[in-house]
């Protein structure tokens, strides 16, 4: 993966898109685009997982391209294997776009509902959770309404603001959050 914040990789293929309908690849994908090549070690870590229970992913996705080996590191005298995602944003919007695949859509989005809840969970029971004023990196709602074509242009014009914010955030002292969101007529 290069050092380059806005190189953007396009998960379109079948294959990887039901690779991404798992909540745990879709936070390994996730949490290489966001922090750059990490080991099997640092990557459980970040999970709170255990290394074992990761390499089957790890496999799955090396398999369908979504991820790459990027190098080694000596670390305690061990040779480390490093694993980053294709680019720093992993992206599904044309797939979902072109239609093309809509059941595979449906399971990726039950799946990150999942991993939402999960990353819900951890924010509850984190000590760096703020769920108040303008430094709140905890929440959550949900709204219905009737917006019309301007409305719907600057919702996701708001949208795209913020993915743009998270994808140059590059604070490696700063909590590592996540956002999460589903759009749907209804």
């Amino acid at each position: 993966m290069s050092g380059d914040r806005s190189q953007t990789y396009w998960i379109m293929a079948p294959e990887q898109l039901a690779a991404m309908a798992s909540p745990r690849r879709q936070d390994i994908v996730d949490r290489l685009a966001a922090a750059g090549p990490l080991s099997v070690k640092a990557l459980a870590t970040q999970l709170g997982a255990r290394p074992p229970a990761l390499y089957h992913h790890l496999e799955k996705l090396l398999a369908v391209g979504l991820i790459e080996e990027a190098g080694t590191r000596i670390a305690r005298r061990k040779r480390e294997q490093l694993y980053a995602a294709r680019a720093p944003r992993m992206r599904l919007a044309r797939a979902l776009a072109e239609g093309a695949h809509p059941e595979l859509m449906e399971a990726i989005v039950a799946s990150l509902t999942r991993q939402m809840d999960r990353d819900f969970r951890t924010g509850m029971a984190s000590p760096a959770r703020r769920a108040g004023g303008e430094g709140r990196n905890l929440g959550f709602f949900r709204l219905i309404g009737r917006p019309d074509a301007a409305g719907m242009a600057r919702i996701n014009a708001c949208l795209g603001e913020v993915a743009e914010i998270l994808w140059q955030a590059e604070a490696p002292d700063a909590d590592l959050v996540c956002l999460s969101w589903v759009l749907a007529p209804l």
